[in-house]
C-alpha cells in the first residue's frame, strides 16, 4: 500500500469456518489498523507491521497478515502518489 492523499481501504476477509466473531489486532496502527467492519486503513506513517486475524474471541487460531506502507513523498511536499498523479510542492 502506498500513503496518499485521500483515505484507503482494503476489505480482509478470513477463508475457513470461523469458531466466533472473527477479531483483528495490528501490531502498529501508525502504519496501518482495522476497523469493526474488517477493512484494512491506512495509518500517518509508512512502514512495516503485522495484523492478526483470530478466528472467534477465544482467539484459539490466528492468521498474520503482513502490511508494508510506501511513502511516495507526499509528507515531503511533492512527489508521486503511485497513481500517476503528482503532489504540489
Amino acid at each position: 500500500m502506498s500513503l496518499t492523499g485521500w483515505s484507503v481501504t482494503i476489505p480482509l476477509s478470513v477463508r475457513g469456518a470461523p469458531t466466533g466473531q472473527i477479531e483483528f489486532e495490528s501490531a502498529d496502527s501508525n502504519i496501518a489498523w482495522v476497523d469493526e467492519d474488517g477493512r484494512l486503513n491506512l495509518g500517518w506513517q509508512a512502514g512495516a507491521t503485522v495484523v492478526m486475524a483470530y478466528d472467534s474471541e477465544n482467539r484459539d487460531s490466528v492468521r498474520y497478515i503482513q502490511v508494508e506502507v510506501v511513502d511516495y513523498g507526499q509528507n515531503g511536499g511533492g512527489g508521486y502518489d503511485g497513481y500517476g498523479y503528482d503532489y504540489p510542492t
